[in-house]
């Protein structure tokens, strides 16, 4: 087992949780304060606080996409009737709060390079079947979602003249 060092930020997080802690037990806990000495009560507050600190700091919950825990299963999802001012970030994001997404495509024409309004998200199955069902019907910049499972690409065939 590997011992994981919490980010700086963590541990100036848990640091400051610590000496609030312990500072509210001082003050709020006077009947301690007669049993243990000043410096004992406050040792004991700070060893608690930074004790809930860690215990915090491991729970923390992460926003936007979901990059961890991927059971390497994917399933692909098509999205249509997409704004042409949607982006990958934005689609990402969106997905993101149900599932592992692995990659976000916006189809666009060749000539133009402009989006066709429809793209496909690859995404961990699980996630992507409550993706579908949630964000089906969804409005995104004024239009409708159009969201299912997306069909296996078929081989083209050599288009000779």
């Amino acid at each position: 087992m590997k011992l994981r060092l919490p980010a700086p930020t963590t541990f100036g997080t848990a640091l400051i949780l610590a000496v609030v802690l312990a500072l509210a037990g001082f003050f709020l806990f006077p009947v301690l304060a007669l049993e243990l000495a000043g410096s004992q009560l406050f040792a004991l507050g700070i060893a608690v606080g930074a004790a809930l600190a860690v215990i915090l700091a491991g729970l923390r919950l992460e926003t936007g996409p979901v990059r961890a825990r991927d059971s390497g299963e994917t399933r692909s999802i098509f999205v249509g009737n997409l704004a042409y001012r949607a982006s990958k970030e934005e689609l990402e994001q969106l997905f993101g709060q149900y599932g592992v997404v692995r990659s976000v495509r916006i189809m666009t024409d060749r000539m133009t390079r402009r989006p066709r309004g429809f793209g496909f998200i690859e995404m961990e199955a699980n996630g992507a079947l409550a993706a579908i069902k949630a964000l089906d019907g969804k409005d995104l910049h004024g239009r409708q979602l159009k969201v299912n499972e997306g069909n296996d690409r078929k081989p083209r065939e050599n288009q000779a003249a």
